[in-house]
C-alpha cells in the first residue's frame, strides 16, 4: 500500500488521492512510476467504457420507444411471423434461381437423329431419280407438296395454332387431310410448340430459340433434347380451344395410321397403280424428297426468317422480313410483321398472292362460305407500331417518307423542339 504523492510545485493545484495494489514509487524527478500511471490510464478507460454504455443504453431508449409506437417491437409475434416467411420466400426465390441457372446440357436423341439421316440422304437420291422419272410423278410431286404446304400454313399455323380466322367443319377436315399428307406430327403438337414459340421468342422456353444459331433453329432442335423450360411451358399454354375441336382431336388420337396412309401409302403408291411409275422410284421421290422439301422449306421459317432480313415493324426481335421465304413457304416470310401482330390471318401487310398463296387460298374459302372471321390489323395500328420501335425500313417507299427532312441549320421546317435545345446549346 503507497499513500505517498509527489511535492507538487507553487501554483499547482492537489491531484485527488490514488491507490494501487501494486509497489508504487517516485523516481528522481518526483513522477508517479510505471504502475501507477497503468493503473491511472487503466481506470480511465473504465470509466469512459462505462459512460460509453450509459450513453448507448441511452440512444437506444428512444429508438425503442419509436419502435413501439410503430408497431415494430421484437415481441411482436405478427412481425416475427412475417419476418420468417418473407427469408422462406427468400431462400425458396434463391433455390429456384439456382435450379434454373443448372447448365443445360443437350443430349442427342438418337433415333430422332437417324430419322432425319434416311430422309435427307433418301432426299437427295430421290433429286436424282427425279430426272428418270414419268412426267406425270413429276407433277403428282409438285402437287403433294402444294397440298400439304396449304395444310401447313392455312391449317396447323393460321388456324390452330393462330386463330385468326374461323373454319367450318368440311374445311377443317380438308385441312387435317392436308397436314396428315405432310407428315409434321398432329396438329395439336404442332400448334402447341408454335404458340410456346410466339410467347417466348428467342428465350430458352423456345423450343428452336434462333439464338443457339442457324443449324440448332433450323433443323437441330428435332433430335436434341429439349431445354427444361420448353417441357416447362408445354404444361401451361392454354390448348382448350383446340381440345374442343374434335377433328383436331381426331387427327391427333389416330396420326399414326394417320401418317402412314396420308403421307407414304398415298403419295407413293398413286403413281405407281395409276401410270406405272417404278414402286422404288416412287418412294424416294414422293416420300423422302417430298418430305424432306416441306420440312426445310418450313423451318426456313424459324431459321432464315430470323436472322437474314429487315425489321420493319419491330427492331428488337430476331424474326425479320424474307421475300424468298415466302414464296417458297406459301406466304409464311413475312416474319416480323407476323410475329408483331400474329392474328393477322394474312401474316403480313405487303404482297400479293404469288408472295402470299395461303392468303389467297384462305380468301377463295371465305368466297365459298367454308372460312370466316378473318382477322386484320388496321393501317393505322400497322404505321403506329412501325413508326415506334421499327428499323425504319417501313416508311422507305411511303409518299411521306420525306416530309421531315430539313437541309440544316436555319431550315423553317427545324421542328420547334430542335430549335429551342439549339438555342440553349448556344447560350
Amino acid at each position: 500500500m503507497c499513500l505517498s504523492s509527489p511535492t507538487l510545485a507553487p501554483g499547482q493545484s492537489q491531484a485527488p488521492e490514488s491507490r494501487c495494489n501494486g509497489s508504487c514509487s517516485l523516481d528522481k524527478n518526483g513522477s508517479r512510476s510505471s504502475s501507477t500511471t497503468t493503473s491511472s490510464n487503466g481506470s480511465n478507460g473504465e470509466l469512459k467504457l462505462r459512460g460509453h454504455s450509459i450513453g448507448a443504453r441511452q440512444t437506444k431508449e428512444p429508438e425503442r420507444e419509436l419502435d413501439d409506437n410503430l408497431g415494430y417491437k421484437e415481441e411482436n409475434a405478427v412481425y416475427k411471423e412475417n419476418t420468417e416467411k418473407e427469408q422462406k420466400a427468400q431462400e425458396q426465390l434463391i433455390k429456384d434461381q439456382e435450379e434454373e441457372d443448372e447448365v443445360y446440357k443437350p443430349e442427342i436423341r438418337w433415333p430422332d437423329l437417324g430419322a432425319q439421316t434416311f430422309l435427307h440422304v433418301g432426299a437427295l437420291y430421290g433429286v436424282y431419280l427425279l430426272f428418270y422419272a414419268k412426267f406425270y410423278t413429276f407433277l403428282w410431286v409438285v402437287g403433294t407438296i402444294w397440298v400439304s404446304g396449304i395444310g401447313i400454313t392455312a391449317g396447323a399455323h393460321r388456324l390452330w395454332s393462330h386463330k385468326s380466322y374461323t373454319a367450318s367443319w368440311g374445311l377443317r377436315v380438308l385441312l387435317a387431310f392436308a397436314f396428315s399428307i405432310a407428315g409434321q406430327r398432329d396438329a395439336y403438337t404442332w400448334a402447341l410448340d408454335h404458340r410456346i414459340h410466339h410467347k417466348f421468342s428467342e428465350t430458352d422456353a423456345d423450343p428452336h430459340n434462333a439464338k443457339r444459331g442457324f443449324f440448332f433453329a433450323h433443323v437441330g432442335w428435332l433430335f436434341l433434347t429439349p431445354h427444361p423450360k420448353v417441357v416447362a411451358k408445354r404444361k401451361v399454354i392454354d390448348m382448350s380451344d383446340l381440345e374442343a375441336d374434335a377433328v383436331c382431336m381426331f387427327q391427333r388420337k389416330y396420326y399414326i395410321p394417320l401418317f402412314a396412309l396420308c403421307s407414304i401409302i398415298l403419295p407413293v403408291c398413286v403413281p405407281w397403280y395409276f401410270w406405272g411409275e417404278s414402286l422404288w422410284m416412287s418412294f424416294w421421290i414422293n416420300f423422302n424428297m417430298r418430305f424432306t422439301w416441306t420440312l426445310n422449306v418450313a423451318f426456313f421459317v424459324n431459321s432464315v426468317a430470323h436472322m437474314y432480313g429487315n425489321r420493319p415493324y419491330d427492331k428488337n426481335i430476331m424474326s425479320v422480313e424474307a421475300p424468298i421465304v415466302s414464296l417458297l413457304a406459301m406466304g409464311e416470310g413475312w416474319h416480323n410483321y407476323h410475329h408483331v401482330f400474329p392474328w393477322d390471318y394474312k401474316t403480313g401487310e405487303f404482297g400479293n398472292y404469288s408472295l402470299n398463296v395461303t392468303t389467297g387460298f384462305i380468301d377463295f374459302c371465305a368466297r365459298l362460305g367454308l372460312a370466316s372471321g378473318r382477322k386484320v390489323v388496321s393501317p393505322d395500328m400497322v404505321k403506329r407500331r412501325a413508326a415506334k420501335c421499327g428499323d425504319g425500313t417501313r416508311f422507305l417507299d411511303d409518299e411521306f417518307a420525306h416530309k421531315d427532312q430539313v437541309w440544316g441549320f436555319g431550315d423553317k421546317d427545324l421542328p420547334r423542339e430542335d430549335l429551342a435545345e439549339l438555342a440553349k446549346m448556344q447560350n
